[in-house]
């Protein structure tokens, strides 16, 4: 994985509307998910607490790994697809 360091920025929370989790803007006053990522699936949950905790983008693939059991090119390309869209949608910050 090419990213070294990554954190979500201030103010991006994980909450659940309507049954289904999704990331919000505490300070948006619609409270509304964001457009760039309307949903949130088991995996994103999972990897976006350890996100919350402080995980490096390769500890996020490891843990994946383990949870799920699956091999770590796999878990890798899972969570690169993850961060990507965290990327795009500017919730998070990163060095590669």
């Amino acid at each position: 994985m090419q990213i070294k360091e990554i954190r979500i920025k201030e103010g991006f929370l994980l909450r659940e509307l309507g049954g289904e989790f999704c990331l919000v803007f505490e300070g948006d006053t619609n409270n509304g998910a964001l457009e760039e990522l309307p949903s949130i699936n088991e995996t994103g949950i999972f990897l976006w607490h350890k996100l919350e905790q402080g995980a490096t983008a390769e500890e996020l693939v490891e843990a994946l790994q383990r949870k799920n059991q699956i091999d770590y090119e796999d878990a890798e390309l899972d969570v690169g697809e993850f961060l990507a869209k965290l990327i795009n949608g500017k919730v998070v910050t990163f060095e590669r």
